[in-house]
């Protein structure tokens, strides 16, 4: 009984605690946040890529991690060599496969749980608290399993064109080896995955997903925090930039075909704090300098000629929307940049009291002003979305964290509304799809879209590949004829 009652005081300690963190997140994040899911067959894993290197800073680091540590033998790159996709002619249509490389609680309950302790929130504190060889054979067999080459197969199945893999600064191979409590490993994966999606002519963006002391104080960033810590240190900076320097010169290579088709500098900073925006923006024109004298070393670029099959850079609006990125890295004077922005109606106030229509009318209305945008400025791509109207899946706001919508209103219920998705009612799946296909067109109004998420363990209603299986998404989104609501924004 003791037991329990300490666990008990433990888990609403860690409620309390973080409770002005989760406020003010709610505050802020009016067109953004995450989500995830999970594999269970596990598949003959394909010989490990060959790394490339031409910058200097980071060759050795990343001849040094070329050697796996799973026993794969390397091999040489892509299996398909073929032109990068033509951003601006074509639209993105792709998933993020989230929960892969970063943990995050509410995709991958399990591996929390299995721990036994209350107070591993986040990746660092799996790391942390756990001996590295519990953590590290876990994460090892997590990295194998979650996303096999039958995912990229179905992905491609879909319809979609793309990926975007969130990936952690802890794993990327540089001369700062300062990770530690981090396990790091899955490099290796990262370099496999990309050979996996070259089978299937999927697009991959590469999202540096956490840095050091975390961009934005989330747990999917590696890391919770009460406050964000990245922007407080230039070492963190650099060794960021470091990251973007590796990423750039390993997929930048010819043996990588065109499979990568942009590498995203960083993924969610917290800019509605003003010392976290000041050193976005500074970053931001730091990595496409980084990408400049990448591009004139190998001569794909002279002046601000820029040959257009060469790999891109992604940045984000740091959640002040991108009207505050007006002329911002955009051509004529900068080229092959694009404009990452997250669109969720789940975690501000007025977003979980909205009702359907307003959901549906709230997403068609977002179609126009990124359009807009994209046409005169870089182009723009919602990178991440979801077809959920609510926070409901568990722990979404944080491990123990309750659901806000839940919250709302005495008595109201999560009930039905995520979870297995053969709980749905046929009204909610009917919502379901018609907020998807809603976002869908908004979207494509611009540059395209990636959802999130692929897979998540048990939040049906954030899963892409569940969304199929249940019927509210296409079998092939790029057959239009497929579409079941393809004039939702017209009525």
């Amino acid at each position: 009984m003791q037991r329990w009652l300490v666990l008990s005081l433990t888990i609403l300690a860690h409620i309390l605690a973080n409770s002005t963190v989760l406020a003010a997140k709610s505050k802020t994040r009016a067109k953004s946040c995450k989500l995830r899911r999970q594999n269970a067959a596990s598949q003959e894993p394909l010989p490990l890529p060959t790394p490339t290197c031409t910058l200097a800073a980071t060759c050795a680091a990343v001849a040094a991690a070329s050697t796996s540590d799973t026993g794969l033998a390397p091999g040489t790159g892509a299996t398909v060599i073929r032109p990068r996709f033509p951003y601006g002619s074509e639209k993105i249509r792709g998933v993020n496969l989230g929960g892969w490389f970063v943990l995050e609680p509410w995709i991958n309950p399990s591996l929390f749980n299995d721990t036994g302790n209350p107070g591993i929130v986040d990746e660092y504190t799996f790391g942390l608290y756990q001996s590295y060889s519990q953590a590290s054979g876990v994460l090892q067999n997590h990295w194998d399993t979650w996303i096999t080459e039958g995912d990229f197969a179905a992905i491609s199945q879909a319809g979609l064109n793309h990926v975007r893999i969130p990936f952690p600064y802890w794993s990327v191979p540089t001369a700062n080896t300062s990770t530690s409590p981090y396990v790091t490993g899955s490099w290796s994966r990262l370099l496999r995955a990309v050979s996996w999606a070259s089978n299937y002519s999927i697009s991959v963006i590469i999202d540096i997903h956490g840095a050091p002391g975390s961009q934005n104080g989330y747990d999917n960033s590696g890391q919770k925090l009460s406050y964000p810590q990245w922007q407080t240190s230039q070492d963190n900076v650099n060794h960021t930039l470091q990251v973007f320097e590796a990423l750039i010169g390993e997929f930048g290579q010819s043996n990588w075909g065109g499979t990568v088709g942009a590498i995203e500098a960083l993924n969610e900073p917290a800019g509605f704090d003003s010392n976290v925006l000041a050193a976005t923006n500074s970053y931001w024109q730091q990595a496409y300098d980084i990408l400049t004298d990448y591009r004139t070393a190998k001569g794909t670029q002279a002046g601000i000629d820029v040959d257009a099959d060469e790999i891109k850079m992604v940045i984000m609006d740091a959640f002040q929307g991108v009207e505050a990125y007006q002329g911002f890295l955009a051509p004529p004077n900068s080229q092959g940049v694009l404009m990452d922005t997250h669109n969720y109606q789940v975690f501000n106030g007025w977003q979980y009291t909205t009702n359907d229509t307003e959901h549906l009318t709230a997403a068609c209305a977002y179609g126009n002003s990124i359009a807009n945008f994209s046409t005169n400025n870089i182009w723009t791509y919602i990178g991440e979305w979801t077809a959920a109207t609510t926070d409901c899946a568990p722990w979404l706001n944080g491990r123990w964290l309750p659901s806000l919508y839940a919250t709302a209103f005495p008595g109201r219920s999560c009930d039905g509304l995520t979870g297995p998705w053969q709980t749905f009612s046929a009204e909610y799946k009917t919502l379901l799809a018609q907020y998807f296909e809603a976002q869908v067109t908004a979207y494509e109004q611009a540059d395209g879209w990636m959802f999130w998420a692929w897979k998540t363990e048990t939040a049906d209603d954030w899963s892409y590949s569940k969304g199929l299986e249940g019927g509210w998404i296409p079998n092939n989104i790029s057959d239009f004829g497929q579409r079941q609501y393809p004039n939702i924004c017209q009525t």
